[in-house]
């Protein structure tokens, strides 16, 4: 945000500064105020430009040269403006002199060299204009950063092409598969976009056909009870469900009645992207301690979750980590080329630095492998799309 302060900001002081100077107040000449508003009109489109290159990450040095030109300029012009309102606010003028005594506005303006200062500087202002037209920088589109939500939902979409996810679900089936009659969880913890829900989908389509009732719900930072209760209810019994619809169950009634569904029953439930403890406590009372073998997968950003979840003797915890750069690697090329290694050797090091961003999370390498699949295999556009994808660090919908 430094460009923004630096930059558009100076420009905010300036035009405010020139606005002033054609108002009531001063009531310039003709000549002096067509000026004026020529210095107000051209730096009203310099502000413009200089927005959309502030939200640029990395900008072409004919960007920057114009970009640094246009500040100092922007910082000339308002020195000059200051000198020119100072000496009306002092000596040079008595109260009213402004409204009475314009040719004394004239003089003024003529003898401390505010006409020659402002002749130099509409030059410039004329050149930086005519710079801008000649690079024709109002038609450079900047790609803009890459905004992932590692939230995408993953429950109803079979993933394909999956990379590393071998290993992880074959743990997670191990627990959830032990011969043991108590209930059991698994809760699945890491951060934004590292594949918890893929994992735990992957895992419900596995096993989920060995047990007698089955649903998949998703929470999400909102809890809206009902509706979920209602959402794994439709799952578990359909002609419930319909009952439920036609009676109008509140809470209280359909927590009863999953219950008592589930009490005699084997039963698996994914819950999906818990935010709260308290959550996690509402949800777990519609599901019976029974000894039939069922089991709850869960997933959540937060270890403090996670460990809520598990609080019972045999509940695991499987805690997500990143890709490594090989199998980084094999995904992003897999989506794009499908194929594990087949890169072009033109785009291997812009390959590699957009994979560096993506950090080893698949939400972010299979989000920019899919909108590199939609271009050509052009260097300079990958790279337009490397300059303007954030590092996955420092995005703030990774933050818990």
């Amino acid at each position: 945000m430094a460009g923004v302060g630096a930059g558009t900001g100076a420009m905010n002081s300036l035009l405010g500064k020139l606005a002033a100077l054609l108002g009531d107040q001063y009531r310039l000449l003709k000549r002096i105020r067509k000026e004026v508003e020529f210095l107000q009109r051209e730096i009203r489109r310099m502000q413009a430009l200089l927005k959309t290159l502030a939200d640029m990450h990395k900008l072409e040095e004919l960007e920057k040269d114009w970009k640094c030109n246009v500040r100092e300029l922007t910082y000339d012009i308002e020195d000059c403006i200051d000198r020119f309102m100072d000496r009306l606010g002092k000596g040079d003028a008595r109260p009213g002199f402004v409204r009475k005594t314009v040719r004394r506005l004239k003089n003024l303006w003529e003898r401390h060299g505010i006409a020659t200062k402002i002749k130099d500087l509409k030059a410039r202002v004329i050149e930086e204009s005519q710079r801008r037209d000649r690079y024709k920088l109002d038609n450079y589109n900047p790609a803009r950063p890459v905004e992932i939500d590692p939230r995408l939902p993953a429950l109803y979409e079979e993933a394909k092409g999956l990379v590393a996810i071998d290993g992880p679900m074959k743990q997670v089936i191990t627990w959830l598969m032990e011969e043991k009659l108590e209930p059991k969880v698994v809760a699945i913890v890491g951060g934004g976009g590292l594949g918890k829900t893929t994992l735990a989908m992957e895992v419900y389509r596995k096993i989920g056909e060995d047990f007698q009732c089955r649903a998949s719900v998703s929470v999400s930072r909102r809890l809206d009870l009902e509706k979920l209760l209602k959402d794994i209810l439709s799952q578990i019994d359909e002609d419930e469900f319909s009952k439920c619809q036609l009676e109008g169950w509140e809470k209280e009634k359909l927590i009863r009645q999953m219950s008592t569904i589930l009490k005699g029953k084997r039963y698996f439930i994914v819950i999906d992207d818990i935010w709260k403890e308290q959550d996690w406590k509402f949800i777990k009372a519609a599901f019976p301690h029974n000894h039939n073998g069922s089991r709850i997968v869960a997933t959540t950003l937060i270890t403090k979750i996670a460990n809520s979840c598990c609080s019972n003797p045999g509940d695991q915890i499987y805690q997500m980590a990143p890709l490594n750069d090989v199998d980084s690697r094999k995904l992003f090329f897999k989506r794009i080329f499908h194929s594990d290694n087949s890169c072009p050797p033109h785009l291997e090091k812009v390959s590699a630095r957009i994979l560096k961003k993506c950090g080893g999370l698949p939400l972010a390498i299979i989000t920019i492998a899919s909108l590199l699949a939609n271009k050509p295999q052009d260097i300079d556009k990958w790279e337009r799309v490397q300059i303007a994808l954030v590092s996955i660090f420092h995005m703030k919908m990774m933050i818990v």
